[in-house]
């Protein structure tokens, strides 16, 4: 009997799309990035690491995954951090966000001597 719940991922169907996303990559210059909240399937990281630059997410425990399994450049967003979070999630992730929100992480940044760049994010593309 199989626990649930169970996800069974075709690695060859993956793989597909992770090449679209490399053409795509190598087209035109952007960076992409895995958002942790839509993929939490830890068992392939791995295997998806090499198609992207990093992760992105929304929590700071999020953020340490990302960073740690990822590296590069970990995108971090959202509007309820707190402080204590927003300063070492700051040594660890570049944050994306609205303008005013990003005025306060640009100020935290800044006491760790880091730059703030803001920047859009497009919704994931999904090949059928």
């Amino acid at each position: 009997m199989m626990n649930t719940p169970h996800y069974l991922i075709d690695k060859s169907k993956l793989l597909l799309n992770l090449e679209r996303i490399e053409h795509l990559r190598e087209k035109s210059g952007a960076k992409a990035l895995l958002a942790l909240k839509r993929f939490p399937a830890w068992s392939v990281f791995d295997f998806i690491r090499p198609y992207m630059d990093s992760a992105t997410s929304s929590s700071l425990n999020k953020v340490r995954l990302g960073s740690t399994r990822f590296g590069g450049e970990t995108h971090a967003y959202g509007v309820a951090w707190a402080d204590h979070e927003i300063y070492e999630a700051a040594g660890l992730a570049w944050f994306m966000n609205r303008m005013r929100v990003l005025e306060f992480f640009r100020s935290v940044c800044g006491l760790r001597n880091r730059s703030l760049a803001a920047g859009l994010a497009a919704k994931s593309l999904r090949a059928d």
